[in-house]
């Protein structure tokens, strides 16, 4: 059997399924993240062309594709999510022309979870079992399914770490609070580009009560992402109609 090319999975699969979209007009669904949070909603196909498709998007979503030039479509007649690049943005409108549509072979952001990164510096005290300790800053937490806490914090490029090393980490999300601890392993240790440290990412769970002082980090931070957001399209908008007239 032959293989589809890229173009072949275009001609054959993406555009007949955003024009059977069209003719139907049901929903499709974006997905993007903005600092870390996952931004989501339905979206309306336009007009579809071979060179590009138009989508009337949620304005939030325009923001998050300039952004992260991509985004990720969701469609119930395809079994994976699409990814595409964009041609132009109308920020009055919330029209998105999009490009260059792909399946890919992996997706980088975690586009169910929020990955947060602290407004102010964390201080993070790790150790591990060989006796190790370090003070390091804390990049991003979050809390995924069943209860999987993961910290990414940066480390010196020679700390003695491996993966599936067992850590404990303990810091102040809050100054004065009481200090979350989370017992884990070590999942990846990546060179951070450009630096002399490398990104320690953790998985590990907490008791209900840390569990609970993190989730409410989370959405507090959330709620200052989701502002930033509003601002960024708000100044969007002005700019855009500044040049039209």
């Amino acid at each position: 059997m032959t293989k589809q090319t890229h173009k072949d999975v275009l001609q054959n699969v993406i555009l007949p399924c955003f024009r059977k979209h069209l003719k139907e007009q049901s929903h499709v669904t974006f997905f993007n993240t903005f600092n870390g949070v996952p931004i989501s909603h339905e979206a309306e196909v336009a007009m579809v062309n071979p060179a590009y498709v138009g989508f009337i998007v949620h304005p939030y979503q325009a923001v998050c594709i300039k952004h992260e030039r991509r985004t990720y479509i969701k469609s119930n007649a395809l079994s994976t999510l699409v990814r595409a690049y964009p041609v132009s943005i109308d920020y009055t409108n919330h029209v998105v022309l999009l490009r260059r549509f792909r399946i890919p072979k992996s997706i980088a952001n975690d586009l169910n979870n929020s990955w947060i990164s602290p407004e102010r510096p964390v201080s993070v005290d790790i150790r591990s079992n060989g006796g190790h300790t370090f003070s390091v800053n804390l990049l991003a937490i979050a809390v995924l399914a069943d209860n999987c806490v993961r910290v990414v914090v940066a480390v010196p490029e020679d700390a003695p770490y491996q993966r599936r090393d067992e850590v404990i980490l303990n810091f102040h999300l809050d100054k004065g609070k009481t200090p979350v601890e989370i017992q884990g392993s070590v999942l990846s240790l990546v060179k951070i580009r450009n630096q002399d440290r490398k990104r320690l990412d953790v998985a590990g769970r907490v008791a209900m009560q840390d569990e609970i002082s993190i989730l409410a980090y989370i959405a507090r931070r959330e709620d200052q992402i989701m502002r930033m957001l509003d601002k960024v399209y708000q100044n969007l908008r002005k700019v855009k109609k500044s040049t039209k007239r």
